[in-house]
């Protein structure tokens, strides 16, 4: 079963799971469009939250193998605490439990990783057979600046100096299905999937220019007009206030370089015989599935006036956003 399965990296294992032809079941909140076409697929759909403990059990019963990917959003340990008591009856054989990077730091103020420590805790005292999916920054993160690279040819940046190893969603699908047919070497450890090389905002900007056959700029902005940006456009990309304001707290991450402490891994390769895609790669499969990816007077006209309307984004108050960052 696939949690979050209309989500980046649920949607991606549960595509990677049925092109290998596994019975997939889908725990999945409505028949949104995407949970319709996994449906059409051959994928069998579990309506269901992750708070209700009923529909847990019954989404659970005849299922051996879960990819537990919990939202953006709060009571992850409440909810985690529901999963285990449900986990328990139905007998699984295998959890991939999809945490985060910045989990393995202790100075976290982010309400998410805290959370997903927690997770880390309930699930390791249950002694239920757990894989721990680490991963660090999605490459998808960056789509929405990409109207203002295309149209602009400004590349706005929270991430300072800092580096990643950016990874794309279809390889964490990839990764993630691969530890769901064979769990078993890798219970109990945590597994950290990267792209194949660390990039920098500067070499981001690098990239898109050579994609755009024109220069890209590099345009450093600081938390509040990150904040702005999020507010204003975050919902057409599906973050809404509690998801804005964590990845508000990883963009600080990123700057103290966090994200590419230990530098890239193998794991991709070595779960799924093949190399992850390169930022460059990535980067133009964004161009091409954004709705900005072409420029016309049009497009380069509302571009400049969203650009130049962001600074006078009201944001919450100062309460507010903390408010945003409690259970």
């Amino acid at each position: 079963m696939i949690t979050s399965a209309t989500g980046k990296t649920g949607y991606e294992t549960t595509l990677q799971l049925l092109k290998d032809g596994y019975r997939v079941r889908i725990f999945v909140r409505s028949r949104n469009t995407r949970a319709l076409e996994l449906e059409k697929l051959g994928a069998e759909l579990a309506i269901g939250e992750f708070g209700q403990y009923e529909s847990l059990t019954k989404a659970l019963k005849g299922v051996k193998r879960v990819y537990y990917c919990h939202p953006i959003m709060p009571g992850m340990p409440q909810h985690v605490k529901l999963f285990i008591r449900a986990a328990e009856e139905a007998q699984l054989d295998a959890i991939v439990f999809m945490g985060q990077w910045l989990a393995e730091f202790d100075d976290q103020e982010s309400m998410l990783t805290n959370d997903i420590k927690t997770a880390y805790q309930l699930l390791e005292a249950s002694g239920l057979p757990v894989v721990y999916f680490n991963p660090g920054y999605f490459a998808e993160n960056v789509a929405p600046l990409i109207e203002f690279i295309v149209q602009l040819g400004i590349m706005p940046s929270p991430f300072g100096v800092g580096k990643c190893p950016w990874i794309s969603s279809q390889d964490l699908g990839a990764v993630a299905a691969a530890l769901l047919k064979n769990p078993a070497p890798y219970v109990g450890q945590k597994i950290h999937p990267t792209g194949p090389e660390s990039v920098s905002a500067e070499q981001m900007a690098a990239v898109f220019s050579k994609i755009s056959g024109r220069k890209v700029r590099l345009l450093n902005i600081p938390d509040q007009l990150f904040l702005k940006a999020g507010f204003m456009t975050g919902k057409e990309f599906g973050y809404d206030a509690f998801s804005i304001v964590q990845g508000n707290f990883y963009n600080q991450q990123f700057r103290l370089n966090r994200f590419d402490v230990g530098g890239p891994t193998d794991v991709v390769n070595e779960l799924t015989g093949r190399e992850p895609e390169s930022f460059e790669t990535i980067a133009r499969r964004l161009i091409q599935q954004s709705p900005y990816g072409k420029r016309t007077f049009t497009t380069w006209l509302t571009a400049v006036r969203k650009f130049m309307s962001m600074p006078f984004t009201p944001l919450p108050d100062k309460r507010q956003l903390a408010a945003l960052n409690q259970s």
